[in-house]
Order: C-alpha cells, then sequence, then structure tokens
C-alpha cells in the first residue's frame, strides 16, 4: 500500500506540471510516467539520436494531453542535445506559463 501511495505521488507531481501556453521549446525536456509499473523518467537529451529526440518529444506532449502534431524535436548545433518544441496554442491556459523542464 505504501508504495502505491509513493507511486500516485510521484505521478501527481509529474502530470501537474504544464507545458508553455504558446509555442515554447526546451533543451530540458523529461518525460515522467510509470514505466513498467514503477515510476520513470526519461530526459529527452540522454543518448540523443534523431529518432530518440523525436519520439521523446513527442512522448511528452501526450503526457500533456496534446497530440503528437503538436511537437517537434531536433538535435541542437552542439549535436549533443535535443531541442523539444511544442505548439501549446489550443488551450486555455488561464493565467500562468509554465514549462517542465526537470527542475524543480
Amino acid at each position: 500500500m505504501r508504495s502505491f501511495i509513493v507511486l500516485f505521488a510521484i505521478c501527481a507531481i509529474a502530470y501537474s506540471q504544464r507545458l508553455a501556453c504558446g509555442f515554447s521549446c526546451s533543451r530540458r525536456t523529461v518525460v515522467s510516467a510509470p514505466i513498467d509499473g514503477a515510476p520513470g523518467t526519461a530526459t529527452c537529451s540522454d543518448t540523443t539520436t534523431p529518432e530518440r529526440c523525436s519520439g521523446c518529444c513527442q512522448a511528452r506532449a501526450l503526457q500533456d494531453g496534446l497530440t503528437t502534431d503538436f511537437a517537434s524535436g531536433f538535435i541542437s548545433n552542439d549535436r549533443r542535445t535535443c531541442v523539444c518544441c511544442f505548439n501549446n496554442t489550443n488551450r486555455n491556459c488561464g493565467g500562468g506559463n509554465t514549462f517542465f523542464d526537470g527542475k524543480k
């Protein structure tokens, strides 16, 4: 029971972070979700390849309720990091812009 409560708390924190309103990009995009039943994260810039970068950015869009059409990922000029861009213009974001980039 205790592990279920911890898992629930981690998921609640991860999913409470929303993408910024409008168009935004980040090199520090993180996807947080249960992986094989255990809490896990994937950082889009880890072991960067064009395919992994693109898929990770699309997964982050799905995590926030967007379709994959609203996300794109590409390798930055330094060839070491993934840049994820999101078009979050179709949502009523209220007054705040937040961006989950793995930092608290």
